[in-house]
């Protein structure tokens, strides 16, 4: 072979070569990642990976996480002890608050009841107080046992001090069931509202109004146990203000005609007119079939009655009552007394436009008030 023929064999077996190796090359920086990017190893890192392996290293490109504010986000812890005293340095924050009795629900139904119960027992603070009780009345919500409202009606009676003993009968509005209702349906609780409704302390007799409207607003006062025992209530309460509240709780056109009667009562005998005028209200949300009677009832009323509150109840009444067909009936009463004649007329002026429900009527009845407020 000559010397030219031998030098161009030569210089493509060093190209040859020179392909394979970068080949070679090329293959090992896809399998090892770009050594060029990664940081040299320093000795404490050969030292944390026990000398002989190489930790991996992170991109020198990667962004470093900065922690959040420590005030924008708190841990919770998720024992009892702990959160109720997060729920107690959570004063000035109702949202978290309401975040921490979210996290005492979640541990309730795994939560020894004698723990919770201990808890309760010892708990001085109102607020803190309301909060545990009303976790344990869901232990009634889960188990239906009715000994868990009996051990709250127990403490609220051995409870000298009137803001705990408030804290504790709202407490019962977070039964699902309405706690009135449930509680007078048994032997040895039923007493305990009317009890409570006698009490001293004008706290207590208003955490018991509060109760019943929570119950009636679940079911827009159509649950007949909640109607009739806020009427039984207001029955026998001696305050007038706890007895009007009571009336105005809850409709009573699930009532049956034994409750009605004791409103029409209440309405002729009563010797406070807020007492009286919150009957003539309660007596406008009758169920159709007392309608009739009550009508009869209310103009009866409206001719011997002194207070002028108690005769603009009684005319809001019969317009709820009849809406329409209430206009006959007004109209006989134009004259008994002259001071109410305008009253009479601004309903019978809305009564002319034939609205078809109560909520309409009422919506007008306000609309109208306000214009001739922004005149005045």
């Amino acid at each position: 072979m000559s010397t030219g023929a031998r030098k161009k064999w030569v210089g493509v077996g060093a190209g040859l070569i020179a392909v394979l190796a970068g080949l070679m090359l090329w293959r090992s920086g896809r399998e090892d990642g770009p050594s060029a990017e990664a940081p040299a190893p320093t000795a404490s890192d050969s030292a944390s990976t026990g000398g002989g392996r190489k930790a991996p290293a992170s991109s020198a490109s990667a962004p470093v996480a900065t922690p959040p504010p420590q005030d924008m986000l708190r841990a919770v812890p998720c024992e009892l002890d702990a959160l109720v005293e997060e729920y107690r340095q959570g004063k000035g924050s109702p949202a978290w608050r309401r975040y921490v009795m979210e996290q005492l629900r979640g541990i309730l139904e795994n939560l020894p009841p004698e723990q919770l119960w201990a808890k309760v027992e010892a708990e001085q603070d109102p607020e803190v107080l309301e909060a545990l009780t009303s976790l344990w009345v869901m232990r009634f919500n889960l188990t239906g046992d009715s000994t868990v409202l009996e051990r709250v009606l127990d403490k609220v009676g051995r409870e000298s001090d009137p803001g705990r003993k408030a804290v504790m009968v709202r407490a019962l509005r977070a039964s699902d069931e309405p706690a009135s209702d449930v509680l007078a349906k048994a032997e040895s609780t039923r007493q305990a509202y009317r009890q409570w409704v006698k009490d001293p302390a004008p706290e207590v007799r208003e955490a018991v109004v509060g109760n019943l409207k929570d119950e009636a607003g679940r079911n827009f006062g159509r649950t007949r146990g909640v109607a009739e025992q806020a009427v039984a209530l207001a029955s026998e309460a001696g305050d007038p203000k706890t007895a009007a509240g009571l009336l105005s709780a809850s409709s009573i056109e699930a009532a049956r005609t034994p409750a009605v009667d004791s409103v029409r009562q209440l309405l002729e005998k009563s010797e406070h007119p807020e007492v009286r005028a919150a009957a003539a209200k309660t007596l406008g949300t009758v169920a159709v079939g007392e309608a009739e009677r009550t009508m009869k009832a209310l103009t009866g009323r409206f001719a011997t009655e002194g207070s002028r509150e108690v005769r603009s109840a009684i005319l809001e009444s019969i317009a709820r009552l009849g809406l329409s067909g209430a206009v006959p009936v007004l109209q006989k009463l134009k004259g008994v007394d002259p001071a109410m004649d305008g009253e009479l007329d601004t309903w019978l002026t809305l009564l002319a436009s034939q609205p078809q429900t109560w909520n309409l009527l009422l919506r007008d009845k306000q609309a109208l008030e306000l214009g001739r407020g922004q005149k005045g």
